[in-house]
């Protein structure tokens, strides 16, 4: 199987070595400061297409009407790059943000739930350090608030608990609270929240949730990490007025395990061609090439 890893960061360099491990021919584009790559072909997007059986975009495939090349000084259209890869089988996160571009089957693996909760893990991980590292005070012992109890809310939650902060959840569903309870964890509904009690706070919710006036009620020495992805969930002018400590942590898996998070892509994808080979005769990846390595 022949695979063409285009653009993103430092986890897809992984992705492709990971592909390249499990004994797939890779060639990778995208970073213009790659000269070779061992036994992965550097190659430009042209040519990495049309040598390809499948194409593996990023976690987060665009960039204005762009592919997300962060690496890379040429810009490419994203309208042209899908007109190359005609009916090639394509991989890719976020893949509804694609289908304005091409009408052919993009496979979203950020989608997949074996993504999302390792993916889940590596995040949750990182914003621990980003607390251990920049926070000035303990954990052990601290007031936490952690908004939302999604895959990152509850794996962070509970490494919180692990460190002995007192933690608080807060959760829409009541079935959420009372499992938050049941784990020895402070349930609480968005409108009970009390902000000035929280020595850190964690947002995981894409929406936004923390407005101006429930800033305006946090402590002065207050620590906050927005998880959620642009435009986030705290208000950030409300924030910057105040002048509290925020970081709005995107992308970290890449940032912080880039390794890693690069072999779940490549683990996530294997297995979505042999699902597909298995269970689904009329999709394109019932073709043969396509499990020549996967055994």
């Amino acid at each position: 199987m022949k695979v063409a890893v285009i653009g993103g960061d430092k986890r897809m360099l992984f992705a492709a070595r990971a592909f390249l491990k499990d004994g797939c021919e890779v060639s990778i584009s995208g970073f213009d400061n790659l000269m070779s790559m061992c036994d992965i072909r550097v190659m430009d997007i042209p040519d990495a297409v049309r040598w390809a059986d499948i194409i593996v975009l990023p976690v987060r495939p665009i960039s204005g009407n762009y592919l997300n090349c962060p690496f890379s000084a040429d810009k490419t259209e994203l309208d042209e790059l899908m007109k190359i890869i005609g009916d090639k089988p394509v991989f890719s996160g976020c893949a509804d943000h694609l289908k304005q571009y091409t009408d052919c089957m993009v496979f979203d693996y950020a989608s997949r739930e074996d993504f999302t909760y390792r993916n889940a893990e590596l995040t949750a991980e990182a914003a621990l350090g980003i607390i251990l590292n920049d926070y000035e005070c303990s954990v052990f012992g601290s007031e936490c608030l952690v908004l939302g109890f999604g895959r990152i809310g509850k794996i962070l939650s509970r490494c919180l608990k692990a460190l002995n902060a007192d933690v608080t959840v807060a959760a829409r569903k009541l079935s959420d609270r009372s499992l938050i309870a049941v784990e020895g964890m402070n349930p609480v509904s968005y409108d009970e929240i009390e902000y000035d009690k929280y020595d850190i706070i964690f947002n995981t919710v894409p929406a936004a949730v923390v407005k101006d006036h429930d800033i305006d009620r946090m402590r002065e020495n207050v620590f906050i990490i927005d998880l959620a992805s642009t435009p986030g969930g705290v208000d950030f002018d409300a924030v910057k007025k105040r002048g509290l400590s925020c970081v709005h942590a995107l992308s970290l898996p890449g940032k912080t395990a880039p390794l890693s998070a690069g072999i779940i892509i490549k683990d996530t994808i294997i297995s979505m061609i042999k699902e597909e080979k298995v269970g689904k005769d009329k999709t394109r990846l019932c073709d043969d090439r396509l499990l020549l390595h996967l055994g």
